[in-house]
């Protein structure tokens, strides 16, 4: 796998895949994420699971991160030339990423290269990524400085959530899919109604992550 990474870069076998964001109320499209597929050949597809965690280990995400991140933004600039409504996109900015030296510039040049809004393409820390660090708080403050609006991923997966919401400018949290895979339940709805009413108070938007059933939604809809 990370002997064929570079060739696979390069031959753009990575395809990013959009996921959609709905707005509970009115059950419309308003965002999506960004999700990436290691497409080898017609046939056979790689998934996250078995390339993410490597490269996470091996530094070969921050190049990853980069080039879905570009991906995004010329989607963005295509949509934007067409004069289609443009939704926002998150991506997936990993802890290797953000502590790299110089992503925050990096990130803010590949915008104005393509000129779309920085409101268009919002970033997405997990808690594990933002665990509270000096040279973390310094990136997130200059993404947030140009523009950038920065979203809180996997929320209720770790053990720094609290921490981060009052140390980071997260706009929008992401209730983690292990707590929305439980909320037919009565402690799984518990904790996601004290999630959503914790949002509120911070004023913060919430999204909840991987609500597959009917079931989840409705349950889901009367937390709002």
């Amino acid at each position: 796998v990370e002997n064929d990474f570079e060739a696979a870069l390069e031959g753009q076998e990575f395809v990013v895949y959009y996921q959609p964001k709905v707005e509970i109320a009115t059950e419309k499209v308003v965002g999506a994420e960004a999700l990436v597929r290691w497409k080898k050949d017609e046939k056979s597809m790689i998934s996250p699971a078995d390339f993410i965690p490597l490269f996470e280990k091996d530094g070969l995400i921050v190049k990853l991160d980069e080039y879905v991140f570009r991906k995004v933004c010329a989607f963005q600039r295509k949509k934007m030339e067409e004069g289609a409504e443009l939704l926002p996109i998150s991506v997936n900015l990993s802890r290797s990423s953000i502590l790299h030296q110089d992503v925050a510039q990096r990130y803010i040049q590949i915008v104005r290269e393509n000129g779309i809004p920085y409101s268009c393409v919002p970033i997405e820390l997990t808690e594990s990524a933002a665990i509270y660090n000096n040279r973390i708080k310094t990136t997130t403050g200059q993404l947030t400085d140009a523009g950038f609006v920065l979203h809180i991923d996997d929320f209720g997966a770790g053990y720094s959530s609290l921490i981060c919401l009052n140390q980071f400018p997260f706009s929008t949290l992401k209730i983690d899919k292990s707590l929305i895979d439980d909320v037919c339940q009565r402690k799984g709805k518990t904790l996601v109604e004290q999630v959503i009413t914790l949002s509120k108070l911070l004023d913060m938007k919430v999204v909840a992550e991987g609500v597959e059933t009917r079931q989840q939604l409705d349950v889901v809809k009367a937390l709002k």
